[in-house]
């Protein structure tokens, strides 16, 4: 019986075999039929082949590999390029090259730098890019490298913006698409006649008339700021930059006076005034009725504090109810006074000579004082002075052979910062393009 049962198991097994044999054989010569373009029984036949004398090969440009990278935090040029596989004698190369045209210290972290390659994998040039406005390119030239600065194309755009104080001028700004930078310089403008941080009120308005640097469409930071103004209740201030014949250039009201004065209006960004001129005070400290021949501005330690004018330092002390405290001697008479500085502004020694906004220390609590504050005197022929009662003269106005041009400039620009006339101009001018 067990003879019988192996048999017919070795029998099966055959006949498997016989059949996966068949079937492969069947493959076999199908495949062999088809590569023979033997015709089968309802199958059509392929297409003869194309000969390779009627193929066109079109021949493919390879382009520039560009890999951009980004000088980054305590990094150098050399650094960025040794990581990019740079050899050191070949970073000496470059960095000589490029030391005529542009000073590599002054590089920032995030300054682009673009490495562009060849179709052979060869480096074709280094580009540059320091800030938005410079670009230098290196090229290897027979064993060295030849570096130049390139010429960009930067766009002038003239753009009117007006607004309503709603917060800060900053947030007004800011909601109008302006950055910071505009608001800097719009503030700088009336500095000498108005204290943005304790005049402005809710519903002022604004307006500005700025230069915008644009390259290949992008923008890349403010030019010069033209005309600006600014309306507070019965107070209504404007400035019209004017660049005359023999290359003076300035802002200037509307009837040719100079928004700059000779002193500043005050010496610091503060939050408040805590405590005004007078000739008897309750002394915080003391307790006593006392005079206090300055102005108290409250404001953060560390806050800079800067000279109201152009001067000499004729003292530095650190000593006393007045602690830290630094006294410039101005023109005209009158000397300036910075009490309670936590610390003094780095290398500022007397005889030194100090301009306008200049920073001489930061607000401080030094002395007999109850908080962080500076306490800003002034002083005209040996006799104190309120500093917020004094009337400075401006700067020379425009001369008078320059009027005439000063008036037609002043006419151009104030038409520009009217909203109801800017208005139309946009239209008038969107329907020019479109009909070009």
């Amino acid at each position: 019986m067990r003879r019988r049962s192996v048999v017919r198991k070795a029998l099966l097994l055959l006949s498997r075999f016989s059949f996966a044999s068949l079937g492969l054989y069947g493959v076999g010569v199908f495949a062999v039929m088809a590569w023979q373009q033997v015709a089968l029984p309802g199958v059509p036949s392929p297409p003869p082949p194309v000969e390779p004398e009627s193929l066109t090969i079109q021949p493919v440009e390879t382009p520039w590999l560009v890999f951009p990278d980004r000088i980054g935090r305590g990094e150098t040029l050399a650094a960025l390029l040794q990581r990019n596989g740079f050899s050191p004698y070949q970073v000496h190369q470059v960095s000589e090259a490029l030391s005529p045209h542009l000073n590599l210290r002054h590089l920032q972290p995030g300054d682009e730098v673009e490495i562009r390659y060849a179709g052979a994998g060869e480096v074709e040039a280094i580009r540059v890019n320091r800030g938005l406005l410079e670009t230098y390119e290196v090229r290897p030239e027979g064993d060295g490298w030849a570096a130049g600065q390139l010429s960009i194309v930067i766009e002038h755009r003239e753009v009117a913006r007006h607004g309503m104080l709603q917060g800060s001028l900053f947030a007004s700004m800011e909601s109008l698409g302006e950055s910071a930078a505009l608001v800097v310089a719009f503030a700088e403008v009336f500095a000498w006649d108005f204290d943005f941080y304790t005049q402005s009120r809710q519903g002022d308005r604004f307006s500005v008339l700025v230069e915008k640097l644009y390259r290949d469409d992008a923008f890349v930071g403010y030019g010069d700021l033209l005309a600006a103004r600014y309306v507070s209740g019965d107070t209504t201030l404007a400035a019209f930059l004017f660049d005359d014949p023999s290359g003076h250039k300035g802002y200037y009201d509307a009837e040719g006076k100079s928004m700059r004065k000779a002193f500043l209006k005050t010496p610091l960004k503060f939050e408040r005034i805590s405590s005004r001129f007078s000739y008897s005070r309750l002394h915080p400290v003391l307790g006593t009725h006392r005079p206090h021949l300055g102005v108290d501005y409250a404001a953060p330690t560390g806050t800079p504090v800067h000279s109201v004018a152009a001067g000499t330092v004729v003292d530095i002390s650190a000593q006393g109810g007045s602690g830290r405290m630094v006294s410039i001697r101005h023109a005209m008479g009158y000397e300036s006074k910075y009490l309670h500085l936590s610390r003094f502004a780095q290398g500022l020694r007397v005889g030194n000579r100090v301009e306008q906004k200049q920073v001489v220390g930061y607000v401080g609590s030094t002395g007999l004082a109850t908080g962080p504050h500076l306490d800003f005197r002034l002083v005209r022929y040996g006799k104190p002075v309120n500093p917020l009662t004094q009337i400075f003269p401006p700067g020379p106005p425009v001369a008078e052979e320059y009027m005439e041009a000063f008036r037609r400039r002043v006419g151009e620009l104030a038409t520009r910062l009217d909203p109801a006339a800017e208005a139309p101009r946009l239209a008038n001018a969107a329907t020019h393009e479109l009909t070009e």
